[in-house]
C-alpha cells in the first residue's frame, strides 16, 4: 500500500509535470546548442588553402600573362571610351558649325538672287565656317580610324584572353581534382573527429537510459539522448554523401520503429504492473471485465446493457444493494471477492481493500 502511494506521489501535481516537461525541452535545447558550439569549433580546424595550393602548382608566367592581357584589355577599353567621348563632342560641334554654314549659304543664295554682294564680314564668316566644317570632318575620320584600330586590337586581345583561359583551365583541371581530394579528406577527418566526440556521449546516454529509464531523472537523460541523436544525424547529413545518408536514415528509422513496435507488443503481451492496474481501474469504473471486456452484470446492473458513455450518462447512486463475490462468466476471472482481513467484498484485481486497506499482490 505504501509503495502504491509513493508511486502516485512521485507523479507530482499537474503544474509540476508541466514545469518538468518545459524544463526538459529547455535542457534539450541547451545541450543541443552546447554540442553545436563544440562541433563548430571543431569545424574551424584549418584545412587546405586554395590560394596557396594553386600558387604552388600553377606556372607563375601563366598567371602573369593572364594579368598582362587583362591590363591591356582594360587600357584599350579606356582608350576606346576616350575616343568615343571626343568624337561625340566633335560631332556636336560639327552639327553646330553645319547649322551656321547653312545659314550663311542661305544668305549667299539670297544675295546672288538680288545680284548683290555679301558683306565682307559675312564672306569671312562663310569661309571660316567652311574651313571649320572640313576640319571637323577630317578629325571625325581620324577618330573613326582610331576606333577601328582600337577595336581590332581589343578583338585580338580578347582572343588571346580566351586562348589563355583555355590553357589555364587545362592546367587547373588536375589541380582542382587534387585539391578536391584533399578537401574531401579534410572533411572526412572533421567528420571522424565530430563522430568521435559524439559517439562516447551517445553510448553514455544509451547506457544511462537503459539503466535509469524508470528512475527519477529519466527526463534529463532523455533530453541528453535527444540532443545527441539530433547532432549525430546532422553531422552525418553534412558529411556523408546523400546516396549513403538515405540508407543510414532509413535503417535508423527501421531500427527505431522496430524497437518501439516490439516494446508496444511486449507491453500488450506482458503489461507492467502499472499498466495492469490502470487497465483494471478504467474497466472497473466502466463496469467491464478488465481481462475480456465483458460487462459486469451484478446487483442492479444484472439485466442491463450499456456502453461506457451511456452508463456514465445515466449512472445514479444506488443504496441498499447487497455486495457479494462475482466472477466474470466469460473468462472466469474473480472480479469481486471476500477480503482475507475483514471479510468484506473487495475488488479482485486491485491491490487494496476499500474497507480495511489491506493490500495484496496483483
Amino acid at each position: 500500500m505504501q509503495t502504491i502511494a509513493k508511486e502516485n506521489e512521485r507523479r507530482g501535481t499537474w503544474w509540476q509535470r508541466v514545469l518538468i516537461g518545459a524544463f526538459s525541452v529547455l535542457l534539450t535545447l541547451l545541450i543541443y546548442w552546447l554540442l553545436g558550439f563544440v562541433l563548430r569549433d571543431i569545424g574551424r580546424l584549418p584545412g587546405p588553402d586554395w590560394n596557396e595550393f594553386e600558387t604552388a602548382r600553377i606556372d607563375p608566367e601563366l598567371r602573369t600573362a593572364g594579368k598582362e592581357i587583362e591590363t591591356s584589355i582594360t587600357e584599350v577599353k579606356r582608350q576606346i571610351d576616350n575616343v568615343q567621348r571626343r568624337q561625340k563632342l566633335l560631332r556636336d560641334s560639327t552639327a553646330s558649325s553645319q547649322k551656321t554654314l547653312n545659314q550663311l549659304l542661305e544668305l549667299l543664295r539670297i544675295s546672288i538672287e538680288r545680284q548683290a554682294d555679301l558683306p565682307e564680314e559675312q564672306q569671312q564668316a562663310l569661309s571660316e565656317s567652311q574651313q571649320l566644317f572640313l576640319k571637323n570632318q577630317k578629325q571625325d575620320q581620324e577618330y573613326n580610324e582610331s576606333l577601328s584600330a582600337l577595336q581590332e586590337q581589343l578583338a585580338d586581345l580578347q582572343e588571346q584572353q580566351r586562348l589563355h583561359r583555355q590553357r589555364l583551365d587545362t592546367a587547373l583541371k588536375p589541380v582542382r581534382e587534387e585539391f578536391s581530394q584533399l578537401q574531401r579528406k579534410h572533411d572526412w577527418r572533421l567528420a571522424a573527429i565530430k563522430i568521435g566526440v559524439l559517439t562516447p556521449l551517445l553510448i553514455l546516454g544509451g547506457f544511462l537510459f537503459a539503466k535509469y529509464r524508470n528512475g527519477n531523472y529519466v527526463a534529463m537523460i532523455c533530453a541528453l539522448d535527444l540532443a545527441l541523436l539530433a547532432k549525430v544525424f546532422l553531422v552525418m547529413h553534412e558529411y556523408f554523401p546523400a546516396d549513403y545518408f538515405k540508407y543510414v536514415l532509413i535503417l535508423s528509422s527501421l531500427v527505431v520503429i522496430g524497437f518501439l513496435l516490439a516494446r508496444l507488443l511486449k507491453m500488450v503481451a506482458e503489461p507492467s504492473r502499472d499498466a495492469r492496474l490502470k487497465q483494471s481501474r478504467e474497466a472497473y469504473e466502466s463496469f467491464f471485465c478488465p481481462v475480456c471486456q465483458f460487462p459486469i452484470r451484478r446487483g442492479p446492473l444484472k439485466f442491463m446493457s450499456w456502453s461506457t458513455r451511456s452508463l456514465r450518462k445515466r449512472s445514479q447512486p444506488i443504496a441498499n444493494v447487497a455486495d457479494e463475490p462475482y466472477t466474470c462468466p466469460a473468462c472466469a476471472t474473480a472480479l469481486f471477492e471476500k477480503c482475507d482481513s475483514c471479510g468484506a467484498i473487495r475488488y479482485g484485481l486491485l491491490p487494496a481493500c476499500e474497507h480495511c486497506g489491506a493490500s495484496k499482490e496483483v
